[in-house]
């Protein structure tokens, strides 16, 4: 290249600028709408929606959709300021970051045709299961017993 650089300057600079406007058509073809896209349904600058990760894209768009349907949305849990281990204060705790597993990729919208494969099967295993897997939340996620008031109330 440094020969050539050298000896055909004219052939070495056309080189380049063909490259340069490539990869600008590549962009202005196929990555430029997908942002403008992904910055149209999640209120965030096209800067922003680069940047950020898959799970911050998709709380993002839940809350967008949350605030479309009214629905109240809590606020994040604030954790303690001060952290301690056997009684003495952490000066840092580590925090392993989260991930998000998605079965299909890709931003879904309804009017966009996508086909899902859905087993009938999954939905009936769901329903006969449904009675488990409710009193497995109270009792030990919720860590209440069956026969409380709160539960028993409609």
């Amino acid at each position: 290249m440094v020969r050539y650089a050298m000896e055909k300057p004219q052939m070495m600079a056309s080189y380049s600028v063909s490259d340069a406007v490539s990869t600008y058509y590549l962009y202005m073809t196929y990555v430029h709408p997908f942002i403008f896209s992904l910055a149209t349904i999640i209120p965030m600058s096209p800067d922003e929606v680069l940047r950020k990760g898959s799970g911050t894209l998709c709380e993002m768009l839940l809350m967008v959709q949350a605030y479309k349907a009214n629905v109240i949305c809590p606020n994040k849990h604030q954790s303690e300021s001060e952290k301690f281990h056997s009684n003495r204060l952490l000066e840092s705790e580590t925090y392993i970051g989260g991930h998000v597993e998605c079965l299909e990729s890709g931003v879904f919208r309804s009017d966009l045709l996508t086909s899902f494969k859905l087993d009938p099967s999954g939905y009936q295993q769901l329903i006969d299961n449904l009675d488990r897997d409710l009193q497995y939340a109270i009792r030990v996620e919720g860590k209440m017993d069956l026969d409380s008031d709160l539960i028993m109330m409609k």
